[in-house]
């Protein structure tokens, strides 16, 4: 084989290796970049995604070894330092992942990663030279517009933690408006529903509820928005034997997004049930197989876009648990303006358009249990926080779930260390339950005069 039919079937296998990562084939994804390594060890992103990988397994051991041997192979590479800070954080090495991280940003001083996922953890204040860092590199030009406006986001989270609000404030104006703006352009920026949802009414789904119940689905859907506390739920219900929580997936929604809807709802669904095999069940099916937990018969799915299409979801598998799960409505309005996000929920970056965004996803909810044959339960941010345990139970068993009380009290009463808990923290689902952020828009009541009144005008319009 030539050389460059060597490196083009590496490449391949690269690939092949991404794509097993994605699907949840954790094992499978370790095997190739294993073969890959062993004929070329200079592939980094084989490296990358075997680190990944065993951190979804949870061999944390193995995940430090490999980004460790990484980091000697390219020592160049800031990549594979920053996952050896992030398997330190998840196993609640504090010290040593700081040490990492601040060790990167003295080489880098402006390293935006290092910094946000620092600050999970420390507190860093506006007299600190990272502070004073990111503020020289606001306006730089030699940035791309997305990270020049993550140092207003990241200076903005410093000043609430120092309880200079109205600064604080101030900069996440300025940050979002970047955001809006400078990277997406003004573009599409409101929370839209899918051009099929009229038709997805409860007549439809008796027009195309199965003549035969179909083979189970091993899924679970938690529905809602970012912030909402979709992944506290998902901690809490993941610490059950039998439920396997796989994050935000995509798996749904691109589904649901990709197939041909040139025949409105009901064209939609006969090209879906014209898909070879049942690509829901097949895929979270595959998860179960190989995914680490192999005692779980059911799959934890938390992605935010799913809520959108999900009418189609009914007549597939009405087997299919579905969790709706709310905040306040200015606790979650404020939080959503304090935190990031990359190319999605664009309806973030201003307070009325996050206003509308949460009015229009409680419309859902409400729409999808008034029409949709499956099994459906609710819960709000408040309750969990107040009584986890209870919560997690109250939903196990409105599904006929077995309650597995010790582990789940154990997955309530993890705590590691106290984090900085705040509204636009990076690390999720890692440290204590604590009701910190109940209420703690109230601090910003002046500034969020905005948010319940477009919420209001929204729910009117939606009736």
């Amino acid at each position: 084989m030539s050389v460059s039919s060597l490196q083009q079937a590496l490449a391949d296998k690269v690939e092949d290796a991404e794509e097993a990562e994605e699907d949840g084939r954790f094992e499978q994804a370790i095997i190739l970049c294993n073969e890959v390594t062993r004929i070329d060890h200079k592939k980094s992103e084989a490296w990358k995604i075997r680190t990944r990988s065993f951190i979804e397994m949870g061999r944390l051991d193995l995940a430090l070894e490999n980004a460790r041997e990484a980091a000697r192979i390219f020592p160049s590479s800031i990549s594979h330092r920053i996952m050896q800070a992030r398997v330190h954080v998840l196993a609640r090495r504090w010290d040593k992942g700081a040490a990492i991280y601040r060790a990167i940003l003295r080489e880098e001083p402006v390293h935006l990663n290092s910094i946000r996922e620092l600050m999970d953890f420390e507190t860093i204040t506006p007299q600190d030279e990272i502070y004073q860092n990111l503020a020289r590199a606001a306006d730089d030009s030699g940035m791309k517009p997305y990270d020049r406006a993550s140092t207003w986001f990241l200076r903005a989270q410093i000043h609430m933690v120092a309880g200079e609000d109205d600064m604080a404030f101030r900069l996440y104006d300025e940050g979002n408006r970047r955001m809006r703006d400078e990277v997406h352009e003004n573009r599409r920026l409101e929370y839209s529903f899918s051009r099929l949802l009229p038709e997805l009414d409860a007549a439809f789904q008796r027009r195309w509820s199965p003549m035969t119940a179909p083979d189970p689905c091993p899924l679970l859907v938690i529905a809602g928005l970012p912030r909402s506390g979709k992944t506290l739920l998902e901690k809490l219900l993941g610490s059950q034997s039998g439920l396997y929580a796989v994050g935000e997936t995509s798996v749904l929604y691109n589904l649901f997004l990709d197939v041909d809807r040139s025949g409105g709802a009901d064209g939609t669904l006969q090209a879906l049930r014209a898909l070879p095999g049942q690509p829901i069940r097949d895929h979270y099916a595959d998860r179960l197989k190989y995914g680490p937990k192999k005692g779980a018969f059911r799959c934890i799915d938390t992605t935010p876009g799913s809520l959108e299409q999900l009418g189609l979801l009914g007549p597939l598998h009405p087997d299919v648990p579905i969790v709706f799960v709310r905040r306040d409505t200015r606790d979650l309005a404020a939080s959503l303006y304090f935190k990031q996000f990359n190319k999605a929920h664009r309806y973030t970056y201003d307070l009325g358009t996050a206003a509308r965004a949460i009015a229009r996803t409680e419309h859902l909810a409400r729409r999808w249990q008034a029409t949709m044959p499956n099994p459906m339960a609710e819960v709000r941010y408040e309750d969990m926080v107040a009584d986890p345990v209870g919560s997690a139970r109250r939903i196990l068993t409105q599904f006929g779930l077995t309650v597995e009380e010790e582990p789940l009290r154990h997955a309530a009463g993890d705590d590691g260390r106290a984090l900085n808990l705040l509204p636009g923290r990076s690390l999720d689902g890692v440290g204590a339950i604590r009701p910190d952020l109940v209420g703690f828009s109230q601090r910003f009541a002046r500034q969020l005069e905005p948010v319940l009144p477009a919420y209001e005008a929204e729910l009117r319009e939606l009736g």
